[in-house]
């Protein structure tokens, strides 16, 4: 398939062995465009968190650090900015996007649902040494859970769900989830790094694996569904409490 964006570009050089270090591009980055380059670079750090809500990209600082020119960052800024995953600032910088708790959630109920169809599609299309894979990043995922490894984690959460969405078969599908996981990523890092994981993430993708090896694809999705789904009820709890907050107040 052609033009699949990040995961095209690097998930079968990377999803084995990963870095701590969250900061760290992926390998195959560096074969794309400049232009392409810089703003895969940026939408990666959006889906792992790198970036907070409410975090300020400079073009000037992100063109030293790249050590490029500003014309290729500001283009790759205003590209993100076209997709909503940035807001355009003042002083030639631009803003994550900050979203209320419910803006949170809605975004994780389209993405429960559209990840589930991509799940669905992908069953029958995934061959057995790519759902071998798939069954070793779930052990390993379990492991980073063990381990308190949360930066591992949510690269590996990555390539897990990114190796089942690419055999959908389906670009639009495949981006408009890639999408979502870049507005969603600076949100789902925060919980992840500040809060237990529940037990159910210690299983639920060696399961997934388990009902995609065994070809039941109404199983699949409706495992990816609830995976997703734990945002959803995650950020509608955050909504809760700001809402019992404010009316204390």
């Amino acid at each position: 398939m052609q033009g699949l964006s990040i995961q095209s570009l690097f998930i079968q050089k990377f999803h084995m062995n990963v870095s701590p270090m969250r900061s760290k591009v992926p390998k195959n980055i560096t074969q794309a465009p400049l232009n392409d380059r810089i703003y895969q670079s940026l939408k990666w750090s959006l889906i792992i968190g790198e970036y907070f809500p409410g975090s300020v990209l400079s073009i000037r600082s992100l063109a030293k650090k790249m050590g490029t020119s500003t014309m290729p960052v500001r283009e790759a800024l205003n590209r993100l900015a076209s997709e909503r995953l940035l807001n355009s600032s003042v002083k030639r910088s631009y803003r994550v996007a900050e979203l209320d708790p419910k803006q949170v959630a809605d975004q994780f109920f389209v993405r429960a649902r559209l990840e589930g169809i991509a799940t669905e599609l992908a069953v029958s299309n995934l061959t057995s040494p790519q759902i071998d894979e798939l069954e070793t990043l779930a052990r390993m995922m379990v492991r980073d859970i063990e381990n308190s490894d949360n930066e591992n984690y949510i690269v590996r959460n990555y390539n897990f769900h990114f190796s089942i969405y690419a055999a959908s078969r389906n670009e639009e599908l495949f981006w408009s989830i890639e999408r979502l996981w870049a507005q969603t990523g600076p949100y789902l890092a925060q919980v992840v790094r500040t809060q237990d994981m529940p037990m159910d993430w210690q299983v639920l993708h060696i399961d997934i694996a388990k009902a995609i090896r065994s070809r039941n694809a109404e199983l699949a999705a409706q495992l990816i569904e609830k995976d997703i789904s734990w945002g959803v009820s995650t950020f509608e709890a955050f909504k809760n409490t700001e809402k019992s907050a404010a009316e204390r107040d």
